[in-house]
């Protein structure tokens, strides 16, 4: 398959060496191309315990780089000594749980808790907040989500020594991990040198995602030997500031490393679709559509007003896909949003007030969550969750680990575990009913039982629905034939049809203003947004906006004078 390899991609694939960047443009088949690399590096390795380490920054996106090489390149499995996933799987499992205790002075391995690892409930308030603290690159605590945090709070001793205590004690969540393999590195340089030994090739997908942690930890294997380095990404797409992604950072290292190379051959859209888009990017050039099946799609892009009527829009635009011959699926079509309350529009499920208070404690969240799941036919996921509450809730812990789950099953038992499980999941009522009766059918159940486990609902929401509470943009809880979900939820994916629905504003600015001030995307994430929405699509694209104001707007900045 290295035929098909582009002339640009080929120079990549074979020819690029030591440190550069690859600036590729939406669709530019970049992870075909690490693919390639990737492939033509393992055929040629002779190492036997020194390795290439591939890094993305999402489980899909190191999956499909798997997922091009065994379908392109006949490389079935990336294995030892070699490395594929995630970048923060690479730096826990080579930095942070080996040496962590160096730096947290804890007693033996860190343990990793928080999302994604699992829920943290701490047994007292200042404890519980121990998951929503991190670190800046200068050591200073900052809060993930600043709402959930007093005004005063970096000056309150117990929610600030809660963190330090339990840091000391040896928990840590990903961002607590990320910083502290970044201080392991700084004061134990062989370390850093070892890494850079074992895995000589270093490539980093979606780089434009990096934190300025993450791009410290990079710079410190260079400082201590890493010679070839690959970063791959488009800044116009970093939208994960939030998951403090800092975008400028690939752009200097392009503008470092004279080696760097632009991508700007569109592999994914129609060229009506590469043009629309260009107004917005920061791009030169257009992109030039090479896809022969799409690339003379004859249709045009475009914006359209929606007015309490989104039902009706996405009918309309489920038709117009059908006459322009998609045949329509969870695959091939797809609504995007910016705001997760749009699709409770979409599918006229009343949206809770945002000052509502739902949930007084985290474990009648999980209980409803994993018994939501479970009836909604995703078994596993249920499963679980319900396992790790029951287990946190009966042995009174602030976080079930997997360890948790595995002492479980020695004193117990696998099946003896799990049947207790499966059996406390169906004493549970259906989830098809409010959630203030569902607590209150569920406690009676509990009690019944003896479980010596009592749930709480604020009154706020005991009338709402389960679909209210867990109806999450980025999943398909409640089934239809195509796909739906936010901006951020299909980043990297490809379909023949999108509509995208925006509404004045996301955060910050409105729109029509960053649009009528000409605002660089580079100084806008919502802008930054909208395009990654914009560039999924083959075939079809559609913009939904609000009202006349933002049409004009957006036709102004999309619409070029010689389209």
């Amino acid at each position: 398959m290295f035929r098909t390899l582009s002339d640009s991609q080929r120079e990549i694939v074979f020819n690029k060496s030591g440190k550069f960047v690859v600036r590729a443009c939406p669709g530019s088949g970049k992870t075909f191309c690490v693919g390639a690399r990737l492939a033509r590096l393992v055929h040629e390795w002779k190492n036997r315990h020194e390795g290439i380490a591939v890094l993305s920054f999402t489980n899909v996106a190191w999956q499909e780089i798997e997922k091009k090489c065994g379908e392109k390149f006949s490389l079935t499995k990336i294995s030892y000594p070699h490395f594929l996933g995630t970048i923060d799987s690479f730096i826990n499992k080579y930095i942070f749980l080996p040496f962590g205790h160096l730096i947290l002075k804890c007693n033996g391995r860190p343990t990793l808790v928080g999302e994604p690892h699992g829920v943290w409930s701490g047994k007292d308030f200042s404890s519980s907040l121990f998951d929503n603290i991190s670190y800046s690159i200068d050591g200073s605590m900052y809060a993930v989500q600043p709402k959930k945090m007093n005004a005063n709070w970096q000056q309150n001793k117990h929610i600030t020594g809660a963190k330090k205590r339990f840091n000391k004690a040896g928990y840590a969540t990903q961002n607590d991990a990320n910083f502290f393999a970044m201080k392991i590195l700084e004061a134990y340089p062989q370390i850093a040198k070892a890494i850079a030994i074992r895995f000589p090739y270093l490539i980093v997908d979606e780089a434009q995602d990096t934190s300025d942690i993450q791009m410290r930890i990079i710079d410190l294997l260079i400082e201590n030997g890493l010679s070839e380095v690959m970063l791959v990404g488009d800044p116009d797409q970093a939208i994960f500031e939030w998951n403090d992604a800092k975008p400028e950072l690939l752009t200097q290292k392009y503008a470092e490393w004279e080696n760097s190379i632009i991508l700007n051959e569109n592999r994914r859209s129609s060229q009506n679709i590469c043009s629309f888009t260009f107004g917005i990017s920061s791009l030169e050039n257009v992109s030039v559509s090479v896809n022969e099946e799409v690339a003379q799609f004859e249709f045009q892009p475009k914006v359209i007003v929606y007015d309490k009527n989104l039902p009706q829009i996405v009918s309309e635009f489920i038709a117009e896909c059908q006459q322009q011959g998609i045949v329509v699926s969870k695959e091939s079509t797809a609504i995007i949003y910016r705001s997760k309350s749009i699709i409770n529009e979409i599918l006229e499920i009343p949206e809770i007030d945002f000052r509502a208070k739902s949930w007084t404690d985290n474990h009648t969240r999980e209980f409803a969550l994993g018994k939501f799941l479970y009836d909604n036919n995703r078994f596993k996921e249920g499963f679980r969750i319900i396992e790790k509450v029951l287990l946190r809730t009966l042995l009174d812990l602030s976080f079930c680990s997997d360890n948790d789950i595995d002492s479980a099953i020695s004193k117990m038992g696998f099946v003896a575990l799990k049947s207790r499980v499966y059996a406390f999941m169906n004493m549970l009522p259906k989830t098809n009913i409010p959630i203030g009766e569902w607590v209150v059918k569920t406690n009676a159940v509990l009690k019944e039982n003896n479980a010596g486990i009592e749930l709480h609902i604020h009154k706020d929401s005991s009338g709402s629905s389960f679909s209210q509470l867990f109806l999450n943009g980025d999943k398909q809880i409640i089934e239809k034939e195509y796909r739906y979900g936010t901006i951020h939820s299909v980043k990297g994916e490809t379909f023949d049809a999108a509509l995208m629905i925006l509404r004045t504003k996301g955060i910050g600015s409105a729109y029509k203003t960053l649009l009528n001030k000409n605002t660089h995307i580079s100084a806008s994430e919502e802008l930054r947004i909208a395009y990654v929405g914009m560039t999924r699509p083959r075939k079809i694209l559609v913009i939904a906006v609000p009202n006349d104001e933002n049409k004009v707007a957006w036709e102004n900045k999309l619409i070029q004078i010689d389209n």
